[in-house]
C-alpha cells in the first residue's frame, strides 16, 4: 500500500498556494522519492474553466522530468484544490487519472482558507483513487 510523507513546511506551501488561488483551483507537482515529498512546484492552472478543473502546465512537467533524470528524485504525484468542495476525488479527477503510479493530494479550500488535505493513489483492481496513509 502506498503512503505519503509530506513535511509540514511543504504542506503549508501547498495550503498557501491553494488559498492564494481561491476561487480557482490551484495545482502543482510533487517531487520526491518513495512516498517522501522533498519539493512542491506550483503550476499555473491552464484549464479553460479553472474554477472547477485543473490542468498542470505540460512544459513544467517535462522540465522537471528532465531535471529528475540527473538524480534519484522523480515526480511522484501532484496536488490540486477543490474550491468550496471536499478534499476527495471528484468524478472528473477519476476520469483524469491517467497514471496509476502518481499520488494525488487534494485540498479543500473556502474563502476562510484551506480546510482539509488528503492523499490518494490508484487502486488498480478497481481503477479508482482511494485514500492512502499520509503524514502532513
Amino acid at each position: 500500500m502506498k503512503q505519503l510523507f509530506l513535511p509540514t513546511d511543504l504542506a503549508q506551501k501547498i495550503r498557501q498556494f491553494c488559498e492564494d488561488s481561491y476561487p480557482r483551483e490551484a495545482c502543482g507537482i510533487l517531487i520526491g522519492q518513495g512516498g517522501q515529498v522533498t519539493k512542491v512546484i506550483p503550476s499555473p492552472n491552464l484549464s479553460a474553466t479553472p474554477e472547477k478543473a485543473f490542468e498542470i502546465d505540460p512544459a513544467l512537467i517535462i522540465h522537471h522530468q528532465k531535471e529528475c533524470r540527473k538524480g534519484p528524485l522523480k515526480i511522484i504525484g501532484h496536488y490540486h484544490s477543490h474550491p468550496n468542495g471536499q478534499a476527495a476525488p471528484s468524478i472528473h479527477d477519476h476520469a483524469q487519472n491517467y497514471d496509476a503510479s502518481l499520488i494525488w493530494v487534494i485540498v479543500s479550500v473556502t474563502k476562510m482558507g484551506a480546510q482539509s488535505m488528503n492523499a490518494f493513489a490508484t487502486d488498480v483492481s478497481h481503477d479508482r483513487l482511494v485514500p492512502i496513509r499520509s503524514i502532513f
